[in-house]
């Protein structure tokens, strides 16, 4: 079977705006033809030298013979009326038209095979679920052309283009194979492809977060990168923080959270992510008030697992939203039960909930998204949104709004890891008495030139490599903290890492120079590690001390393959990116003392 074609709004749709205009100027050519051969016969029916029948059906059957080219009353031509004239020329045009649109539908499956299987920069939607629709919607919204195919095998790819595609999702149901979407990842990753073509980017949808972390750390430890194990929960998370991200970058700001399922914990997280930013230029933690039952393990939970909510949030569990009154009023209120009629119950029936928010209160549904049309003061609507208050939003609109590059409607874990890795870096520096805006490096992402982005990017790309030299392996971390790399094993692989540096400053383009010159593509540090000085080599060991810490962000942690493998901490402990690392072992459940904490 052919895939389903979806293209952009804009531009590929004028196209398809052309061709009813066509298919309307057709219909009317045949029209007009009829017309004026019919008005011709009635005038021609008086000549002399008509000898054929003259009746009104007579003329009809006549009309409808111009068509076939058959019409024995003009075959001789002649002395014709003009009508008539331009009728028998009309007429046979629209008959090919006609010809031609027949053989197009009968061959419709095939046109499509034969255009997308030569398309190039399209992208790839497996999956006939809600998920697949919101997928490909919002790529088509961000302009790109989108075949979509119900399965993931491998002629069915082939068929949607595989060799050219830009990037797939795999979005099939997983309700009796849980694997079904890393199945498909597995397939598209063994298709050709054309080689002057970039890599293909691969994701895979799964519904089970555990399983997304367990498949993305065994990724993580495998050195050809370029998958991705996503969940739409955190997907829509990431674009809500996103939208919302002048709330996370205020003053001591404050949110509640009622809701801390899947969805809810992943936008704490999120938050707590874009919140390390002002945390590493001095700023205040974030307040998140957790609301309702649950409130108090979800709050151990997030801060166990993940480093970035303990360095850059104040978890406070209540029990009611008449308790968050005594912590501060939030400017904004997450309703983020998974279960949408959970969650529309929780946003219309708790006044509390209402009153104890100066700003909106944010209400995602799923599958009952449509009901937001119903809310407010325009035309239609039935319902009071609270006075403009209530906030209800659809993963569809805030996956259309995304900024991720090329044709991707999230960021990768490559994309989200290299912003931990500069975070990380931004740290690091600021702990060296490095001032803020100093360099072309010490701003924050959003501000980071490209060639710094990509910079960072490669970087964490190289980390599969650095685990399988240093012995190493990536898990879930669980409940257990991130540890540190022995220092004998960071010089080791601070050499390798300075060489990959060196490899992709001089494909660059950059050279060797006294001084630092970005201009001029200058650097002092292209040289060998054996030439360079000790604050300098810093800087790579500071490299693979991250490590660590930037696949913790990512609620996973570096383990050794072997237990006889080397992997014993030196008894001198050794800054940490992140704080200073107090008594801990390698790989053990210590604490770290983050910044602002004492």
């Amino acid at each position: 079977m052919a895939p389903e074609l979806v293209v952009p709004r804009d531009g590929p749709r004028r196209l398809r705006v052309r061709r009813s205009w066509v298919r309307a100027g057709f219909t009317a050519l045949f029209g007009v033809a009829f017309g004026l051969g019919l008005w011709g016969f009635w005038l021609y029916r008086t000549s002399p030298d008509f000898e054929w029948g003259t009746s009104a059906w007579d003329l009809v059957y006549y009309s409808v013979q111009l068509f076939v080219l058959g019409a024995e009353a003009t075959n001789q031509g002649g002395d014709l009326p003009w009508q008539l004239q331009a009728a028998r020329f009309l007429a046979p045009v629209a008959t090919g038209y006609a010809v031609f649109e027949a053989v197009r539908s009968l061959f419709a499956d095939q046109f499509v095979l034969m255009r997308t299987r030569r398309m190039r920069g399209h992208a790839i939607v497996v999956g006939r679920t809600p998920v697949a629709d919101l997928i490909a919607e919002a790529l088509a919204a961000r302009g790109a052309v989108v075949a979509r195919t119900a399965t993931g095998d491998a002629e069915s790819l082939r068929n949607a283009g595989m060799s050219g595609a830009a990037v797939l999702y795999a979005c099939e149901a997983e309700d009796d194979e849980p694997g079904v979407n890393v199945l498909t990842v597995a397939v598209a990753n063994r298709a050709d492809r054309a080689a002057d073509l970039p890599g293909l980017r691969l994701n895979a949808h799964v519904s089970d977060p555990e399983l997304a972390l367990a498949l993305q750390a065994r990724h993580l430890s495998h050195p050809q990168p370029g998958v991705d194990f996503f969940t739409l929960g955190e997907l829509v998370a990431r674009s809500l923080v996103r939208r919302d991200r002048v709330l996370a970058r205020g003053v001591a700001p404050h949110i509640s959270v009622v809701g801390h399922g899947t969805f809810g914990r992943a936008l704490v997280v999120a938050f707590a992510r874009l919140r390390s930013v002002e945390i590493a230029n001095g700023g205040e933690p974030l307040t998140v008030t957790l609301v309702g039952p649950g409130a108090w393990e979800a709050a151990e939970a997030l801060r166990a697992r993940w480093p970035s909510v303990r360095a850059a949030c104040r978890l406070v569990p209540v029990d009611t939203f008449a308790e968050v009154r005594a912590v501060g009023s939030p400017q904004r209120v997450y309703v983020c039960h998974d279960d949408d009629g959970d969650a529309l119950r929780e946003a219309l029936h708790d006044s509390d909930l209402w009153r104890a928010s100066e700003g909106a209160v944010v209400l995602r549904l799923n599958r009952l998204a449509g009901l937001g049309g119903l809310f407010g003061a325009h035309d239609g609507a039935i319902l009071d949104d609270l006075a403009g208050r209530l906030d209800i939003v659809e993963p569809g609109t805030l996956l259309r709004r995304a900024t991720a590059p090329g044709a991707l409607v999230h960021d990768d874990v490559y994309d989200l890891m290299a912003v931990s890795a500069h975070l990380t870096y931004l740290r690091n520096q600021r702990a060296r008495g490095v001032a803020w805006q100093s360099t072309p490096a010490m701003v924050s992402w959003s501000e980071l030139s490209e060639d710094l982005r990509a910079a960072n990017r490669a970087q964490v790309r190289a980390i599969p490599d650095r685990l399988r030299q240093m012995g190493c392996t990536v898990v879930p971390a669980g409940d257990a903290e991130h540890g540190r790399i022995p220092e004998p094993v960071v010089d080791a692989r601070a050499v390798d890492e300075h060489d990959r540096w060196m490899a992709e400053k001089v494909a660059a383009g950059w050279t060797y120079g006294p001084e630092r010159d970005d201009a001029r593509r200058l650097h002092p540090d292209l040289r060998p590690w054996a030439d360079l000085s000790e604050p300098d080599r810093e800087k790579d060991r500071a490299a693979i001390r991250a490590i660590p810490v930037i696949l913790a962000d990512f609620g996973l942690r570096v383990v050794p393959l072997d237990d006889d493998a080397g992997w014993e901490a030196a008894d001198a402990p050794v800054p940490d990116p992140r704080g200073v690392v107090r008594g801990w072992r390698m790989f053990g459940r210590g604490r770290a003392e983050q910044p602002g904490e004492g």
